[in-house]
């Protein structure tokens, strides 16, 4: 059996989220409204995926080439379910072998992947010790999140959450002040989630990191009708003023805490109050049942910002949950050459072992015979 790869955007939408709802490793990350858009819009898309000879495909991956020459795949790859094993060694090779090649051609200097936490493959209850990323010439690791098991007892869904947290849900409740908003994607709602967006990265110091407004619109305008996310408001009753939001990436019956912001002068504990009501909102909404990833874990930490978003993160009543990344091992030729009499240690790309030509009538891309 032979191989090809084709960009994502040279596969049809329909044909590329049925595969990512068909397979275990699949997730929101990977759908094709979802991929084709990143925080960072000069970052180049490079996601493809592998195809047998029959055009099925058999394995896809999010990538991103970034200005300094360095290749990220933030939530991972997904292969298709039950391969025969000499045909997933294959695969595993032939994904190699161009990942060699695409290195060296673009000069890549560093190539990190990163999984996501709760597909199918890697839910809590299948205790799945095993990194995907070490079969596919990555130094295996392992990062932790924070997930909020849905299937508890109603009675356990707020007194499972930290004293100071509960404390903040009932003040905000009892006071009255403010209602949860879902927003149905409208122009308007948008207007407002981005000038809270740009106030709260202005507020934290990281004003540099505003992301475009393309990005937002296009979750508002593509994704919630999709309905691959869900995006909640906390307003002030009196005011009719947006102090903050919640949007959260959905797949099957599990959530993401994706984004939030909220004005630089509220009331202390709203946010907390905001992303509580969302989180039971999406039980509703999964029947009781699913997880709700609030985000990564840092407990380790003992200051600074992080500590501070850890702890955000945990008070919901949550466990910790792994998940798992990997560095692409790079095959460097070392070298050490005297200039002026001082020995400097260099690198330089190895040969690929093999070589691949772009079809332009099939946009795909084969090995060279």
């Amino acid at each position: 059996m032979s191989f090809k790869i084709k960009h994502f955007l040279d596969i049809s939408k329909e044909q590329w989220d049925e595969f990512v709802y068909s397979n275990s490793m699949g997730w929101a990350y990977f759908l094709h409204d979802v991929i084709c858009i990143h925080r960072y819009s000069y970052y180049k898309n490079e996601s493809f995926a592998i195809l047998n000879d029959k055009n099925e495909i058999l394995f896809i991956i999010q990538l991103h080439l970034t200005p300094e020459r360095k290749l990220i795949s933030s939530r991972g790859f997904c292969v298709k379910d039950n391969l025969a094993p000499k045909l997933l060694k294959k695969l595993q090779n032939f994904f190699i072998d161009y990942m060699d090649f695409y290195i060296e051609k673009h000069r890549v200097k560093k190539f990190e992947i990163e999984f996501s936490a709760l597909t199918e493959a890697n839910k809590p209850e299948v205790h799945n010790m095993v990194n995907p990323a070490m079969f596919f010439g990555f130094d295996p690791g392992v990062f932790y999140t924070y997930v909020v098991d849905l299937s508890k007892p109603d009675d356990r869904i707020l007194a499972d959450c930290e004293e100071t947290t509960r404390q903040a849900i009932r003040k905000t409740e009892s006071s009255g002040k403010y209602s949860v908003i879902e927003s149905d994607g409208s122009k308007q709602d948008c207007e407002k989630y981005i000038k809270l967006h740009k106030e709260t990265y202005t507020r934290t110091g990281a004003a540099d990191d505003i992301i475009d407004d393309d990005y937002h619109n296009h979750i508002f305008s593509k994704l919630i009708t999709e309905g691959h996310c869900r995006i909640f408001f906390l307003k002030e009753n009196d005011s009719g003023e947006y102090v903050a939001s919640v949007i959260t990436l959905i797949y099957k019956d599990t959530a993401y805490y994706w984004w939030g912001c909220s004005k630089n002068e509220k009331d202390v504990g709203i946010n907390k109050y905001l992303l509580y009501k969302v989180i039971c909102a999406v039980r509703e909404k999964f029947g009781n049942s699913g997880y709700f990833e609030t985000g990564r874990a840092y407990p380790y930490l003992r200051k600074g910002k992080y500590k501070g978003l850890n702890d955000f993160k945990k008070c919901f009543g949550t466990f910790i949950h792994p998940f798992y990344n990997g560095l692409y091992n790079i095959d460097f030729i070392k070298k050490q050459i005297k200039i002026c009499g001082i020995k400097i240690r260099t690198k330089t790309y190895t040969k690929p072992k093999e070589l691949f030509i772009k079809n332009e009538q099939t946009k795909e891309i084969v090995l060279k015979k």
